[in-house]
């Protein structure tokens, strides 16, 4: 080996290592279906990685003999990257047939220009199309795929389709750089190094973005955990503060009503059914709330069988429609935990929010009209009185 060749396999390592810290990432979040794709990426860089390595080593006439083990490398190494990449967009898993389909056909090419007549020049347009047809398998949807909110995953998403459009036009820059005949040895030629230098720079760049996700991901799911109730997947009273104070934050969501309801008699279930049967009548009401209240509402656990709804751009009046429908709706729902005897009933008590600050009192004003209607018969709806 000469210093050009071990110049030239600083490039793929550094690829390999990269899809290493991709697999460490994946590995903190395994538990996690949506950190599969790390796997995948990870596998798009170390299989292609592998091919430019062995192939930096290696002459002409090795390249020739080769051509089919390394380009398998190649082909494989790029299907798992497009389909890592579909899976992080949510676009779904790409199809293994089209793929089997464009490998089969580039695998045909390479033989043909290997074994039955040696052609360098076109054993490197068929690989570089090969490829690239397999990237533009999900960069179709991603292209025809609505545009992610937020900017990260929006730049990951042009970046994708940024690397599909390269590795298509890596042919029409092999065509240029390599002359179809010729005693130039391709590993000691200024396009191979070019090719390098941009694999290694795309990896670089894919790397700092895909880390910069999976790390923002980890960081909702433990804070997603902290705010939740374990039981009914409810906001818990720490997430229902943080998210009231970014919504009254945004005075556009007003006005605003606090409510608060509490499950009737329900010590009487845990006592007649077991705590097991009063969980999952907790689990019931939760589905309940969240099914008749809007997406930018808010619905939270505060413990036990109280709970509590912000409920935005409604006044005093609207909010008493909308919690009348919720307790009508929980008369009549099913409960088959429950003895055919016994119905779930809640007490309710409803107060204006004015503005962030007054939350705290609203919701303690809300509280004492819950109590209200369950010292006045239960089953019932106390409203603030109008100002």
């Amino acid at each position: 080996m000469n210093a050009h060749q071990y110049f030239s396999l600083t490039a793929p390592a550094g690829v390999i290592a990269l899809g290493m810290v991709l697999v460490a990432c994946w590995w903190v979040q395994r538990r996690s279906r949506s950190a599969r794709f790390l796997l995948w990426v990870a596998a798009g860089y170390v299989l292609p990685s592998l091919a430019m390595g062995l192939q930096s080593l290696m002459s002409n006439a090795q390249l020739s003999q080769w051509s089919l083990f390394t380009a398998v490398l190649y082909l494989a190494g790029l299907w798992c990257l497009a389909q890592g990449m579909a899976l992080r967009a949510g676009i779904g898993s790409i199809s293994w047939q089209a793929g089997a389909v464009i490998s089969a056909a580039t695998l045909a090419g390479l033989y043909y220009h290997s074994r039955m007549h040696d052609d360098l020049w076109a054993r490197m347009q068929w690989l570089n199309l090969g490829v690239g047809a397999l990237l533009l398998l999900p960069a179709r949807r991603l292209w025809r795929a609505r545009l992610p909110a937020d900017r990260l995953e929006r730049l990951l998403h042009w970046s994708f389709l940024g690397l599909a459009a390269y590795h298509v036009l890596r042919a029409a820059t092999a065509a240029l750089l390599v002359p179809a005949h010729g005693p130039i040895v391709l590993t000691h030629s200024g396009y191979w190094l070019a090719m390098l230098a941009g694999s290694l720079l795309f990896a670089i760049w894919f790397s700092v973005l895909l880390l910069a996700c999976s790390m923002r991901t980890v960081y909702m799911s433990m804070r997603d955990e902290r705010n939740r109730d374990p039981l009914t997947r409810l906001l818990n009273r720490r997430g229902f503060e943080e998210a009231a104070d970014a919504l009254l934050g945004n005075g556009r969501s007003g006005p605003w009503v606090a409510v608060v309801g509490d499950i009737d008699h329900f010590k009487r279930v845990n006592d007649r059914c077991g705590h097991a049967c009063g969980d999952q009548v907790l689990q019931a009401v939760s589905e309940l709330l969240m099914q008749q209240v809007r997406e930018q509402d808010l619905v939270a656990r505060f413990g036990g069988e109280e709970f509590v709804l912000l409920l935005g751009r409604v006044q005093l009046p609207e909010a008493e429609k909308v919690v009348q429908r919720i307790r009508e709706q929980l008369r009549a729902m099913p409960l088959a935990m429950l003895p055919t005897d016994m119905r779930i009933t809640m007490s309710f008590g409803i107060a204006a929010v004015q503005t962030r600050q007054s939350l705290r009192s609203s919701l303690h004003e809300a509280d004492v009209l819950s109590y209200a209607a369950k010292q006045a018969g239960r089953d019932r709806i106390h409203l603030q009185a109008f100002a």
